[in-house]
Parts: C-alpha cells; structure tokens; sequence
C-alpha cells in the first residue's frame, strides 16, 4: 500500500488546487455549493484556509503527499465539535493525473488516523454525491458505513445529485486498525 503522509495545507498550496478545479460542476463536487463561487480564486483559498490555522479552530485542511515528494490530494476535516468529538471528512480530492493508482484508500486511511489520534474524535461522517461510486468506494474500504440518501440536495446545469452520507466510529476505526496492524 502506497505511504501517504498528510502535511497542513500552506498559502503556497492554493495555485496548485486552483488548477485541480477546472469546472463549475467539478467544484461542487470538491467543496459543495456554497463555500466557493466558480471560477475559484487564490483569495477564496487563503480565505477559506485561515480557519485552518487556529489552535482550536473547527477545520483542518491538509494536502497528500506520496513517498515521491508528488501531491497527490487534499482533504480536510470541517465542523469539528471538540465537545461532542465529530467533524466531517470533507473536501477530498484527488488529483486529475494520480487518480486510478490506488491512492485514495491510503489517503483516506491516513485522515482517519488524524481524525482518531490526533484530534481524539469519536465519529467522523462525510457526504458524497451519489453518482461518484468510485469515492463511495473507496470510503466502504477505508471503513465508513452509509447512513442514509439525501435525495436531489444540488443542482448543477439542469441535473440533480443526490447526497449519501457516510460515517465511522472510534470503535470501527479501532476494530480496523487491530485487523490491519496500523491501518496508515
């Protein structure tokens, strides 16, 4: 399994993202419809990454790097609710030329342990829209578990998507990383 270390995400990440983003409709599906107007900007990146910088903040953003020194994603924990120990697992790419090499499931592996260790939480839940099986995919073997369907949440040009929400919890990461060894 590819090694993947995750290293806080810097102003100097922002023109990288902005050329990962080459759509409206591919936007929505990285960030949603409201936080971002298309086309994206370094300005709304340093905006958006501000919040990532606080001690205590409610988000942490993160870019993937491989063994190579090559980013190969991005991925940030939102809402997180240190009382209640969940956040959500948002805002997961990977990029456009890396995809198809087995990188995802590591990626995800290695926000989990984050999410887990690090920021000590209980439940991490993430929502994807419903025609990207790949993602879906990936999230099923990194561990999440469906929890329902939203139906028609966003409209993008004249379609409609539907929203899954996923989640995992402390004991089915544990129950994981004890059958896997270290699940990074």
């Amino acid at each position: 399994m590819p090694n993947i270390t995750l290293i806080p995400f810097v102003d100097d990440d922002c023109s990288r993202l902005l050329g990962w983003i080459q759509s409206r409709g591919m936007l929505i599906q990285w960030a949603g419809p409201i936080q971002f107007v298309y086309p994206l900007t370094v300005d709304q990146l340093r905006e958006y990454a501000k919040e990532s910088t606080i001690d205590n903040g409610t988000r942490k953003i993160f870019k993937a790097v491989a063994e190579n020194g090559e980013t190969i994603g991005h991925l940030e924990f939102g809402a997180i609710h240190r009382e209640q120990k969940t956040a959500v697992l948002c805002r997961v790419l990977v990029v456009p030329d890396a995809r198809g090499r087995g990188l995802c499931t590591p990626m995800i592996r290695k926000g989990l342990s984050i999410g887990f260790r690090e920021l000590q939480l209980r439940r991490i839940e993430l929502r994807v829209y419903g025609f990207n099986t790949t993602a879906i995919r990936c999230y099923e073997k990194a561990g999440f578990v469906r929890e329902g369907l939203l139906r028609q949440t966003v409209m993008v040009e004249q379609e409609c998507w539907d929203t899954v929400v996923m989640a995992i919890l402390r004991e089915e990461w544990e129950h994981i990383s004890v059958k896997n060894v270290d699940p990074c």
